[in-house]
């Protein structure tokens, strides 16, 4: 007899849990050099383990894919900020975890379908308009 499952076993959503943590409360995706090997020492679990949990639990495929998501949505969310308009997109791809821009502006392209620099300028250009409207409408 199969038992049917309600999500995954407890042992692995703590490890869940404890993988969440790390990324997005200390952001250790900014870390230089990380490798699913120095993430499993972190969490205390054989790199195999971390492994499945990335692909199956979290459905990303592969540990460069799962951190990308990390470090793009910083950089994004920095892109975005009209108070960091004057940081280079260098320094906020080298922040975000990123080694250099070549891959950074790879990675931004295939995932937003712009470059950071258009992202930050549409992004950018929605918020004024925005508070144009906002203001408008007061």
């Amino acid at each position: 007899r199969a038992l049917a499952h309600a999500g995954p076993p407890a042992s692995s959503q703590a490890a869940l849990n404890h993988l969440r943590h790390l990324m997005a409360t200390e952001r250790t995706y900014r870390q230089e050099g990380l490798t699913i090997g120095v993430l499993a020492v972190k969490l205390g679990m054989p790199e195999y383990r971390l492994r499945t949990l990335i692909n199956d639990g979290l459905g990303h495929r592969n540990f460069n894919a799962f951190l990308n998501r990390y470090r793009l949505d910083e950089a994004k969310a920095a892109l975005a900020d009209a108070s960091q308009a004057e940081v280079p997109v260098l320094t906020i791809a080298l922040d975000a975890g990123f080694q250099s821009l070549a891959p950074f502006n790879r990675a931004f392209k295939a995932d937003t379908g712009l470059t950071p620099t258009e992202f930050r300028r549409q992004a950018i250009a929605r918020q004024t308009a925005d508070a144009a409207e906002i203001a408008r409408s007061e």
